[in-house]
């Protein structure tokens, strides 16, 4: 049995207008299955000798295809792994934050937080926690403490009981947290399905990723 859940969030794009789309990104694992992740991330580097940040658009086709193996494993071979993602297609979007409305003023940093709030209910909505803790690492989005406690406060603001709670909510460099480099590229593949090479064949990769544009 788990005995905790962790959560890791990151993000392609930018929350204000620099670009046209804004991504986020999530992978769900247990204390259990990420055993079995770390032998297999220490085996893919040091077999393929990597020692730089796994960033999505530094992978060549047969690291994309190690990596995806991670994705495949079922729950009897691997243990509990689950990928979700978001995005937004900034010109189509109607909700708060992006641009200035009436009582919802614009602010990229309220913008990323409403997101990342809409990937955990997705998310949570098609997997249950396997584990009576679950802890969130999210890709260090914020310098300031105060805008940091911000997202924590407003992540365990549930009033709809969307969400399940959080024992914490923390962030991390992607630098010494593996994880968070593998958001990169499952956020960094959203990027290229539907923003940069929609010709490209992704169905592999997508099988195992539940992704949903956020509308409003």
């Amino acid at each position: 049995m788990a005995k905790r859940d962790f959560v890791f969030i990151d993000e392609s794009g930018e929350p204000g207008k620099e670009t046209p789309y804004y991504i986020q990104g999530l992978l769900h694992v247990t204390d259990e299955s990420l055993k079995k992740i770390n032998v297999h991330l220490g085996a893919f580097r040091y077999f393929g000798d990597i020692k730089r940040e796994l960033k999505s658009t530094r992978l060549n086709k047969l690291q994309r295809e190690k990596l995806l193996s991670i994705l495949k494993y079922s729950i009897e071979d691997y243990g509990f792994i689950r990928a979700t993602s978001v995005y937004v297609v900034k010109k189509n979007y109607t909700g708060s934050f992006l641009e200035n409305k009436p009582m919802y003023p614009k602010s990229p940093t309220k913008f990323r937080h409403l997101i990342m709030r809409k990937l955990l209910e997705f998310h949570f909505k098609n997997n249950k926690p396997q584990s009576s803790e679950i802890e969130l690492v999210i890709d260090r989005f914020h310098p300031d403490e105060d805008f940091e406690q911000q997202m924590r406060n407003y992540l365990r603001t549930d009033i709809y009981n969307r969400l399940p709670s959080f024992l914490h909510i923390i962030q991390a460099d992607s630098r010494y947290v593996e994880l968070l480099q593998i958001v990169d590229w499952i956020a960094g593949s959203v990027k290229e399905k539907f923003f940069i090479h929609p010709e490209r064949d992704f169905s592999d990769l997508f099988k195992h990723v539940k992704v949903h544009q956020i509308i409003q």
